[in-house]
């Protein structure tokens, strides 16, 4: 018999089978409301531990729109896997959760405080903190595979690790050494993070404060406060623009957009400045996958176009430099461009000039005449003017209602 044949819970068996080989790793199931359906484990401390950590809540409202793999954590560094069995409708029927393990050995202090934050009573104490050292360790590379074969086991589709949605408790944190050693809820964040840049997904802002919470930055061991400012800002340029390549984006705009940020990075002189450059960053990268994986498909001359002007919005261009590089007319380029994009070149370039002053107004502390003398509108007047018609509101308008450092 085929191994897809077989059913889930005989598919499970054998994943699980294999997993006894290094320690005691347990298989929940619950139904949609969250109610324990099931269970390998010989007591329910672990259950009430997911439990009052919030992650069992947060699963159950997760399954009313969404059925990706999911790997959720606490503060304290421990992970569970929860994968979805749908019916023919792609609605959740179960919830299998794997779990929970460690990345690193439990030290007596995250013992307690996990202990003192589960919903166990005192005379359990004891018994639950025995508990809590038979968890698995398993180094985080592993562990995404494990999830990975875990998904397969269930929903029988092959996916590969940034197709892992991430989830951090939000409960507070009081274990003394888990900023510095919580590694696990970093990576986590980054790939939320640099997933959002893939997809071109505009509802980013909560997952950028999730990460703010949980890093400061590359752990570079400088204690110069703007350098290392500097370089964690240039090392999430750096992979801001290779997921913006993987989520569509071309690779001269990428590294066009990347190398002019980091230029801009190695000019600030504050803290501050450093962050507001990643914000606008950050939002620029989305903002640009969106777009281009939302609009019509133009032809190669054309996108060439686009990708100039996309690149170029600091600088005056022309319509003798555009029909230079893709070797047409300035007559036939004109009438090609406005065909496809239902545009003229100006109207294009105007637009995408709004679109990256929003971004400016909304990420930035820069001056009104600041942003248009950058974007090349020539006098503030005019700026002020072309925005409003454009976008509904005047510059500053947008910016109180907008503004997020």
């Amino acid at each position: 018999m085929q191994f897809l044949e077989m059913p889930a819970e005989e598919r499970l068996n054998c994943f699980f089978e294999l997993m006894s080989c290094g320690g005691e790793h347990h298989l929940w199931t619950y139904d949609t409301d969250g109610n324990l359906l099931s269970t390998d484990a010989r007591d329910m401390a672990l259950h009430k531990m997911f439990a009052a950590s919030g992650l069992l809540e947060y699963l159950v409202d997760y399954c009313k729109e969404h059925h990706d793999l999911i790997v959720l954590s606490i503060a304290q560094g421990l992970l569970w896997c929860a994968a979805f069995e749908t019916d023919s409708d792609e609605h959740v029927t179960k919830i299998y959760v794997y779990g929970p393990v460690a990345t690193q050995d439990l030290s007596y202090e995250t013992i307690g405080t996990i202990t003192n934050n589960s919903d166990v009573t005192e005379s359990w104490r004891p018994k639950f903190r025995r508990i809590l050292r038979r968890i698995p360790v398993v180094m985080t590379s592993v562990l995404f595979q494990h999830a990975i074969m875990f998904n397969y086991c269930i929903t029988g589709k092959k996916i590969t690790v940034p197709d892992i949605v991430f989830y951090s408790s939000k409960k507070a944190d009081t274990t003394p050494e888990a900023p510095s050693r919580n590694r696990i809820q970093t990576y986590m964040a980054e790939q939320e993070l640099l997933r959002m840049v893939r997809e071109g997904n505009l509802f980013y802002k909560k997952a950028l404060e999730r990460a703010s919470s949980v890093s400061t930055g590359v752990g570079s061991g400088d204690r110069n406060a703007m350098r290392h400012a500097m370089i964690s800002q240039i090392v999430f340029i750096s992979l801001c623009t290779r997921a913006a390549i993987e989520g569509g984006l071309s690779p001269e705009v990428a590294y066009s957009k990347g190398d002019a940020y980091i230029n801009d990075v190695l000019q600030c002189t504050s803290v501050t400045d450093t962050v507001h450059i990643g914000h606008s960053m950050y939002a620029d990268f989305i903002e640009t996958v969106h777009n281009r994986k939302n609009k019509q498909l133009y032809s190669p001359p054309v996108q060439s176009c686009c990708d100039y002007i996309d690149t170029h919005l600091e600088s005056q261009i022309d319509l003798e430099t555009l029909a230079r590089r893709v070797g047409y007319s300035e007559y036939y380029l004109s009438r090609k461009f406005k065909t496809e994009t239902g545009k003229s070149l100006n109207e294009y370039i105007r637009t995408a000039r709004i679109d990256r002053a929003k971004i400016l107004l909304a990420t930035t502390e820069m001056s009104i005449q600041s942003i248009s003398d950058r974007l090349c509108f020539g006098n503030r007047s005019f700026f002020a003017d072309t925005f409003r018609k454009t976008v509904g509101m005047p510059p500053a308008e947008y910016r109180k209602k907008h503004l997020k450092l």
